[in-house]
Formats: structure tokens, C-alpha cells, sequence
């Protein structure tokens, strides 16, 4: 069975971990904290602690000898990070072109698309955004093939929407059309890239409801029993809707969470 290693085992990796061991795969998982290598143990999970400074540290060379790597390493979006966080994925590449990778899967983010009334595809991606950048640096190389993965908001344990609004006044934005994902469903598409060797391809991720931010996030307030937002009434604004048509035709993915508001009630 190939190894699968992931950069990044925390919130999405470590769960995503311990699925592909139960398939037979061989995971391991990097973190930046020593504190953590007990626990990705006890999972089963082999682990490896590896920093950017932006260089990586050197006990890193053992971690790219994979034959699939996952990279699921949120960027900082701080003024000024986001050249640190290229730099660190360009440093990424040169250590997997020394090692025996032969297939990337990078995570990435529906924040690609300018806001907008509209639906949005792959190829709308603005060019200008970093984490178009940062994709490019992978799909760019030959000696490895890169799918990209544009995952919408993430929910899931331990990130219950219901508390991000709750009880704040004249939020703007209540039409918008909600993207998120659940983390079941991140993982299964993970999966189902891997399962089929998906390899070279771009897809967005998110579930098939689009409800609006007031519908949503009142809702999930109300499942929370917390005090729901007040959206301001004069914000008549519109955004964009992420579609998922690519995914679910190529890899014939049935989503685990389609309906969002029935997502609230698993969380």
C-alpha cells in the first residue's frame, strides 16, 4: 500500500490520518510542536516535527521519502505572511524534488474568487491571489503531478459556526450565499482524489446548499441555543456561489453533508 504523508496534521490532517490508516495506508503527519508527538502516536500515526523558519529543519529530509504528500498548512494571512508563506512553499518543492513524492495534493481555499453575484468555476480563480500563487509553484513542476483542492469554510468538531455570530448587531452580508464544507466530506473527497489518482486537477469543494448568511448562521445560533445576529436590513448585496459540478461528475462524489442547514444539527 503507498505512504501518505501529511504537512500539516492538525485540525483536518490528524482526522484525515487516521481514516487512511484504517484503508491501509501508511500515514504519517508533521507538526510544529513537540507536545504533539504523543498524541499523533497513540493514533497510530508516525510522527514528525518539522518548523519553518522559513527554511525547513533539516530532520525533514526522511519526511518527503512518501509517495503521496498532502499539504494542509492554513497560511497566515497577516500583513506581510503571505510572502513568508510562499517562500515556505517554495522551500516545500525543493525538498520534495530531493525525495520520492511522486503525487501532491495541495489544500487550498475558495478566497480565490473575487466576491461577485455569481456562480464561479475553477477557471475564475483571480490570478493575482497568493494562494493562486502558491498553487501555481506546485502545478508548475514535472516531476511530480499536483491536485488542488479549494476547500469553502470548514465546520466540523470544534468549529461550530453557531458561535461566530451569535448575538452581534447590524452584521452585513445576510444575503450572501454561504460555501462551507463539513470535515467528513473533506476527508472522503481526499479520499476519492487518492482512491481514483486524480492527480493533475483543480476542484472546488463545498457542500450543495447555499443558504444565505442570515438563514445559516441564525440557524446555527438557534442549535447553539446562543443568542442570534441581527443582519442589517438596508444590505441588499449578493456574492458569489462556489460550484462543485467538476467534482461531482470526475470523481462521481456523493456528498455526505449536500444540505447545510442539516449539517448544523451533526455539529
Amino acid at each position: 500500500m503507498k505512504s501518505i504523508h501529511i504537512l500539516g496534521c492538525g485540525w483536518l490532517g490528524k482526522p484525515l490520518a487516521v481514516e487512511l490508516i484504517k484503508e491501509g495506508y501508511h500515514a504519517s503527519g508533521s507538526t510544529t510542536q513537540e507536545s504533539k508527538v504523543a498524541e499523533l502516536e497513540s493514533l497510530g500515526i508516525k510522527p514528525f516535527v518539522i518548523k519553518f523558519d522559513p527554511q525547513l529543519t533539516s530532520s525533514a529530509t526522511e519526511f518527503f521519502q512518501a509517495d503521496i504528500l498532502i499539504i494542509s498548512i492554513p497560511p497566515k494571512r497577516k500583513s506581510g505572511q503571505t510572502d513568508v508563506y510562499l517562500e515556505q512553499m517554495n522551500n516545500v518543492v525543493q525538498a520534495i524534488l530531493k525525495g520520492s513524492i511522486s503525487s501532491v495534493l495541495f489544500i487550498s481555499s475558495t478566497s480565490v474568487y473575487a466576491d461577485g453575484d455569481r456562480a464561479v468555476s475553477e477557471i475564475d480563480a483571480d490570478p493575482t491571489s497568493y494562494l493562486v500563487e502558491a498553487e501555481n509553484i506546485f502545478r508548475s513542476q514535472t516531476k511530480f503531478k499536483t491536485t488542488v483542492i479549494r476547500f469553502g469554510g470548514l465546520v466540523g468538531p470544534g468549529r461550530n459556526p453557531g458561535r461566530f455570530l451569535a448575538g452581534k448587531k447590524d452584521v452585513q452580508g445576510g444575503n450572501h450565499p454561504v460555501n462551507v464544507i463539513h470535515q467528513q466530506d473533506c476527508i472522503g473527497i481526499i479520499k476519492a482524489i487518492i482512491d481514483q489518482e486524480a492527480w493533475g486537477e483543480v476542484f472546488n469543494a463545498c457542500a450543495e446548499h447555499h443558504p444565505t448568511r442570515n438563514e445559516f448562521y441564525t440557524r446555527a445560533s438557534e442549535v447553539m441555543q446562543l443568542e442570534t445576529p441581527q443582519f442589517s436590513k438596508s444590505d441588499v448585496s449578493k456574492n458569489k456561489v462556489v460550484s462543485c459540478d467538476k467534482l461531482k461528475t470526475k470523481l462521481n462524489y456523493q456528498f455526505i453533508y449536500p444540505d447545510v442547514m442539516t449539517m448544523l444539527k451533526s455539529l
